[in-house]
C-alpha cells in the first residue's frame, strides 16, 4: 500500500504536465474518418489546440456554410479538421514529416 501513494501521485503530475500530452501522429490521423462527430474525433486525437467556427464558401454557389474546424498544433506541425452539421467533412495537414 506504501508503494500507491508514489504511483497515484505520479499519475496526477502527468496528467497535469503538457510535456505528457498525447503524441498525435498521422497514425492517429488515419483513423479519423469522414461524418465522425467532433466528440468521435476527440477521442482518437483529444482535445483540439483551439476551435473556431467559419462561415465558408460553397464552391458550386455564392453561399456560406457555417464550419466548426479544430485545430491541432505540434512540433511547428498545424492540422485543421472541418466539421458541418457535427460531422467531419475534411481534414487538412499532417503531423508526421
Amino acid at each position: 500500500m506504501a508503494h500507491a501513494i508514489p504511483i497515484t501521485a505520479a499519475f496526477i503530475a502527468c496528467v497535469l504536465l503538457p510535456a505528457c500530452q498525447r503524441h498525435l501522429t498521422d497514425q492517429n490521423l488515419n483513423c479519423v474518418k469522414m461524418d465522425m462527430s467532433p466528440k468521435e474525433v476527440e477521442s482518437i486525437l483529444g482535445q483540439p489546440t483551439r476551435q473556431e467556427i467559419r462561415e465558408m464558401p460553397l464552391q458550386a454557389d455564392v453561399k456560406t456554410l457555417p464550419v466548426q474546424r479544430y485545430i491541432y498544433e505540434q512540433n511547428g506541425k498545424t492540422v485543421v479538421i472541418h466539421f458541418v452539421n457535427g460531422k467531419l467533412i475534411g481534414q487538412e495537414g499532417t503531423f508526421d514529416q
